[in-house]
């Protein structure tokens, strides 16, 4: 043992004499105290910023109603007191878009009212509720409060006064800070938000800078340790001991790795003391990307080592290395940037309804498709809206369909992501109506933060918005007026009749809401907690059942006559009392992937939860079990005793509830494209390494996220949104395998070398 021992240690003094180890110890101690003096601090918040107010367009429409009625309101005073550019854009009511630099004016307008010892009025506020901490600093007289404990008061008059739009601003304010260079810099996030935030920062600093440039480096380093060990004299020292061949190579690798060790371990370390020092996130995680990245070294390495066995060539290992990194980057590139955001994904089925003409899917960039049983395809019958590249997803989120029998519609929602749009409304009301082929229009505005559509036993159409409950009593249409030949759209808020509840509310997007079909009551899940909500004929829908959940996280919820179930982005699924909201069983059927949508049959007998990895988990209520029935799902719905669900991209099936048999397949044959992808690029990228994409585990480790959205820092966080699981365990898996089959044939070579 004693012999190769010396062999790792000789390898690894080799390396470390080297200039260029000296020359990437210094870069790495020059990045680490470049971010060093890296800070934050946090002051109460006194101010507004865009990422403050929920839909804009929205909430210059409220200031617009409430500044034309009747009696002191909180509008009035917002205008009374505002710079000019609000008071003008609030006065003038017009229907035209409003632009980036008009948002620009609406936030700068509210920030000098702020400042304003006039602005709060007994009479104005009359009607809101306020805050306890608001009721604090009004008995301390407004009169009596400067600086920033006035715009602190009137910032809480505010959010009191329109809380679907203002309520969700958090106390406190975050600034970077970085001495000596520049002013404290405010960020668009909350105290919350900051340490996963740090979390994502980091992941993205490590991979690029130790992933790539760090790794690097040590190929050039460790590239000449095997053509050195074939040196006249070198290798007849060695061979005169008592020691194997394939042992001595492998004594070799492991001398490299280890140099690897210890430049890695240095960086990381480092960054994980700078980082909870300066930050306060002690990311112990960070540490665990030490062997993640030594893994990712040794990929490459051991085709060094061959190459360097083969050749006995430093440069020539070198090349090689480099040619199988193109290589594997090209595969994946091929496959994850070419073919299946391109040519794949775009057809991906991501929501289904029964129609009564047909089958209709909606597929990942917003396509409303119906299947064509002549030609055996899935056919385009609608276009939707889309914000930002189709090719990729939609860049908004699409809420339903729902099918509405007696009209003969499809309705839905079309919520965009980022935080709402600069048209008025923000989100969309949609209908399409059968006249021979599906035909679109836009129906009237939806109440703000319109967030879910549902259908009651009674064929009623629900909108859950951020203000309540919505009953939809228009047609499916907008009402138009005809002007110079022109059609103008009419306002159309008066299609939804709020009908409750009077609690609970206003919901902060993204909230959850479903409905049991046979007692048409509610669930909503709002920030943390639970309301179970039954509709009064008199007063609309009330609180009958409120309870808190341990956590405060996004979930999707289902409602049926005994069961109420959460599914959290934790993976959980909670079986709840349909009554008391108290838990009775949990599940974690797809680990820690998170939900994208949860079903009820209308009979309330199944419960299915489709996750983003596309596990799709269906639970018998009446029989008490749950079993995962596919690996591969992305669309499900219920409909008369059967569950359709779209798996393989573009195949639906139709399983019965009772037999568990599959009744009917809907499979479109695939064209050449789709053909190369399953044949060719699957396979190739299926059996070669993925050292590029150990970036997933790195991303897993720090930020404990197993999933990507397509809307990156646009997401709202809304478990609607395209989301792709990533696979973490298949590559460490053939990495693995990599790494043992390319050690294998070297160790082959040698023993067979006539030395």
């Amino acid at each position: 043992m004693r012999p190769y021992l010396t062999v790792i240690y000789d390898s690894f003094h080799e390396a470390f004499v080297s200039r260029v180890l000296y020359i990437l110890l210094l870069a790495l101690t020059l990045v680490l105290l470049a971010i060093a003096p890296l800070g934050y601090e946090t002051k109460r918040m006194v101010t507004l910023h865009r990422m403050s107010i929920r839909d804009v367009p929205s909430f210059v429409q409220e200031l617009q109603q409430q500044e034309s009625a009747e009696g002191e309101n909180p509008s009035k005073r917002v205008v009374a007191l505002a710079s000019g550019p609000l008071k003008e854009l609030v006065t003038a009511k017009s229907d035209e878009r409003i632009t980036r630099n008009q948002v620009n004016d609406v936030v700068d307008g509210l920030n000098s009212v702020l400042t304003q010892k006039e602005f709060y009025s007994e009479a104005a506020w009359k009607d809101v509720r306020l805050g306890e901490e608001t009721k604090v600093l009004l008995k301390q007289g407004p009169d009596k409060l400067t600086g920033d404990d006035l715009s602190y008061l009137n910032r809480l008059l505010m959010r009191d006064a329109f809380p679907v739009y203002l309520g969700n601003v958090p106390a406190e304010q975050l600034y970077l800070t970085y001495p000596l260079l520049w002013e404290p810099l405010p960020l668009p996030i909350t105290q919350e938000m900051f340490a996963t935030t740090v979390k994502y920062m980091l992941t993205a600093f490590i991979d690029v800078f130790v992933g790539m440039f760090a790794i690097f480096v040590a190929i050039l380093v460790t590239a000449p340790i095997m053509p050195r060990t074939f040196e006249p004299g070198a290798i007849d020292l060695l061979l005169s001991k008592p020691i194997s061949r394939s042992l001595l190579i492998l004594a070799k690798y492991l001398g490299g790795c280890a140099f690897v060790l210890l430049s890695v371990t240095y960086f990381l370390v480092g960054l994980y003391l700078i980082v909870g020092w300066r930050f306060d996130v002690w990311s112990n995680a960070l540490l665990f990307c030490i062997p993640v990245f030594l893994f990712q070294f040794a990929i490459y390495y051991c085709v060094s080592v061959l190459a360097g066995v083969m050749w006995r060539n430093s440069i020539v290992s070198i090349v090689v290395t480099v040619l199988f990194f193109y290589a594997c980057f090209g595969i994946g590139f091929l496959k994850t940037s070419v073919f299946e955001p391109f040519i794949i994904n775009p057809s991906r089925l991501v929501r289904l309804v029964d129609t009564d003409e047909g089958l209709v899917g909606v597929t990942q960039v917003g396509q409303f498709v119906q299947w064509n049983e002549s030609l055996e395809s899935w056919e385009v019958v609608l276009q939707s809206e889309r914000r930002g590249p189709e090719n990729f997803a939609m860049q908004s989120i699409l809420i339903g369909p729902i099918y509405h029998a007696p009209t003969q519609r499809m309705m839905y929602l079309q919520q965009p992501t980022g935080g709402g749009s600069r048209r008025r409304g923000g989100t969309s009301f949609l209908t399409a109506k059968w006249s021979g082929n599906w035909v679109a229009e836009e129906g009237p505005g939806p109440p703000t933060g319109a967030s879910w559509i549902l259908q009651d036993a009674d064929d009623n159409v629900l909108i859950v918005s951020s203000a309540g409950v919505f009953l939809y009593e228009g047609d499916g249409t907008q009402k138009k007026a005809n002007f110079l030949g022109f059609d103008i759209p009419l306002g159309g808020n008066n299609a939804f009749k709020r009908i409750g509840p009077g609690d609970g509310v206003p919901y902060f997007p993204p909230f959850a809401a479903a409905m049991d079909a046979s007692s048409n009551r509610l669930l909503i899940q709002n920030q943390g907690t639970l309301y179970l909500l039954e509709r009064d004929p008199k007063k609309g829908y009330v609180v009958k059942t409120e309870a808190q959940r341990e956590e405060d996280g996004e979930t999707a919820v289902g409602l049926t006559g005994k069961l109420a179930v959460v599914a959290d982005e934790d993976g959980h699924v909670e079986l709840r009392d349909a009554e008391t909201l108290e838990v009775q069983k949990s599940f974690r059927p797809a680990g820690d992937t998170p939900p994208s949508s949860l079903e009820t049959s209308r009979d309330g007998k199944y419960v299915a939860v489709l996750f983003h990895d596309g596990t799709l988990w269906l639970y018998d209520v009446e029989a008490g079990e749950g079993s995962r029935i596919d690996s591969d799902a992305s669309a499900i719905a219920f409909n008369e005793g059967n569950l359709y669900y779209a798996d393989n991209k573009t195949r639906v099936r139709a399983r019965s509830l009772s037999s568990g048999e599959t009744l009917e397949t809907y499979w479109p044959e695939s064209d050449w494209w789709r053909f190369t992808y399953d044949w060719v690029i699957e396979p190739i990228y299926y059996v070669f390494p993925k050292p590029g994409e150990l970036n997933n585990l790195l991303k897993y480790l720090v930020t404990d996220e197993s999933t990507s959205s397509f809307q990156g820092p646009q997401s709202t966080g809304d478990l609607r949104e395209v989301r792709m699981a990533d696979n973490i365990v298949m590559p460490v898996v053939h990495n693995l395998i990599f790494i043992c089959v390319m050690l294998g044939i070297t160790c082959f070579y040698v023993s067979r070398l006539d030395l």
